[in-house]
């Protein structure tokens, strides 16, 4: 990645970086949502904005690099400092990684983040005295006798994760190239709202407000934003022009094939952006039950649909669910998952996830996809989605489900659209999207139909 420049900051921003690096790694909370009070409570300005999510993030993802680095170019055991300490040396040598900080500024911070009186500066100063003098001899682990080694501490995974997409990927190259590309910072894409404008009409807007962008590679409804800074300040995201929404995740909504005076269930709408483009395929026609177990994320959804224009759209919890019992023309379900397609976007779940993680959303996701499925009414689609890379919460559950439901049938979803959805069909005939393959987040996705075997 090319070198962040270093512009003005006060001390408070990198104090900002420090505590927030605290809390998500001691606290276990979560950085977009840390940044969000923040930014919100704190005077900072906009370099000093970017300056602290690059810090944050940037370290995040690159974690297992730096913590290898440190290691090895000085005597810390960084596994056994307490988080506060661990984080500062953190952040000066990503200072020398990845910016370009001079020697005497990133230990002039070093100093300046220790709290005064705290027993361990004299360390930490040493420490990054000797991060500073030996980064560049520091030896990584050798690709070709150690390749898994190699790519956990080069591209910083897990080493349980690598082995993992090793035994489903077969081929290391794929491996190193999807961990490489969850390290890099994702583009903004957004999608027009078919309810108010198109793409290029929504471009034009957006330009005129002095945010330039382009089409997106495969979705018709999307474009790639070249300035992120205050993108929900726009007069364009005012009058619900358009969502914030990875072009993966736009793909596996138009694999409903939502139509105009259908009854479509979202069953896990969650704050609600699958529900909004439902409803902007639909043309406001028809009608759409958005299904989600958190009142808030309900109460959020409401907000957007009406800012979007979505008038068809009918919120609810679970309790109702037998209600709608063989009634649906399409029920959707994104399934609450492990995250591993999304990791360039949240890359602390990468350090939080466990095996034993994977496996309970697993059980859970199979319930989920038996409970809903309840809902499709003969003739009717089922589409199962996830945004995560692995075959226990993707390919397991959907055949565990057609062998249990004989009554469904899988689609190869290049069948719904050759064109749009060629170059993400598996050659069992699944969707998937990957960050290294096509520049999306990475999701999976099954379209399944229901024969009624059973009537006949």
């Amino acid at each position: 990645m090319d070198k962040l420049k270093t512009g003005f900051v006060r001390q408070k921003t990198y104090i900002a970086i420090l505590g927030l690096l605290d809390s998500v790694q001691a606290d276990k909370k979560y950085p977009d949502v840390l940044l969000g009070e923040l930014f919100k409570k704190g005077n900072f300005s906009s370099p000093e904005k970017a300056r602290i999510v690059e810090f944050v993030y940037g370290i995040l993802r690159h974690r297992g690099r730096i913590d290898h680095i440190i290691a090895n170019a000085s005597n810390a055991r960084i596994q056994d400092l307490n988080s506060n300490i661990a984080n500062i040396i953190r952040i000066c040598t990503y200072q020398a990684l990845f910016t370009d900080s001079t020697p005497a500024g990133i230990l002039s911070n070093a100093v300046a983040l220790c709290a005064h009186g705290n027993k361990f500066a004299g360390f930490v100063k040493r420490t990054v005295e000797a991060v500073l003098g030996n980064k560049d001899s520091v030896i990584f682990p050798d690709k070709e006798k150690a390749p898994v080694d190699h790519v956990c501490v080069y591209h910083s995974h897990p080493s349980w994760i690598v082995e993992k997409w090793l035994a489903e990927f077969l081929e290391f190259d794929k491996v190193e190239e999807l961990c490489r590309a969850n390290n890099l910072d994702p583009p903004l894409t957004i999608r027009a709202n078919p309810l108010k404008t198109n793409t290029i009409d929504l471009q034009g807007s957006l330009e005129r407000e002095s945010y330039p962008s382009s089409a997106t590679v495969f979705s018709p409804f999307g474009l790639v934003v070249s300035k992120k800074e205050d993108i929900f300040k726009t007069e364009a995201f005012r009058k619900g022009l358009f969502e914030v929404q990875d072009e993966g995740s736009q793909l596996i909504t138009l694999l409903t094939g939502a139509k105009p005076v259908e009854f479509v269930v979202d069953a896990c709408a969650g704050n609600g952006g699958k529900s909004l483009f439902l409803a902007g395929l639909m043309k406001n026609r028809g009608t759409i039950i958005a299904f989600e177990t958190h009142a808030a994320k309900l109460s959020n959804l409401r907000r957007r649909a009406g800012r979007a224009g979505a008038t068809n759209i009918l919120t609810a919890g679970i309790d109702g669910l037998q209600l709608y019992n063989g009634k649906a023309d399409c029920v959707f379900i994104d399934a609450p998952c492990s995250g591993m397609g999304v990791f360039r976007r949240n890359p602390d779940s990468k350090w939080r996830l466990t095996r034993d993680d994977i496996k309970e959303l697993a059980a859970k996701q199979k319930e989920i996809l038996m409970e809903y499925s309840r809902l499709v009414k003969p003739g009717g689609r089922l589409v199962y989605a996830t945004c995560t890379i692995s075959r226990e919460e993707n390919e397991d559950v959907v055949r565990e489900f057609l062998i249990e439901n004989k009554d469904f049938i899988q689609v190869p979803v290049s069948v719904i659209n050759t064109d749009l959805f060629g170059k993400f069909t598996t050659g069992e005939g699944f969707f998937r999207s990957l960050p290294h393959t096509h520049n999306t987040d990475g999701f999976f996705a099954a379209v399944m139909k229901y024969r009624n075997i059973g009537s006949d």
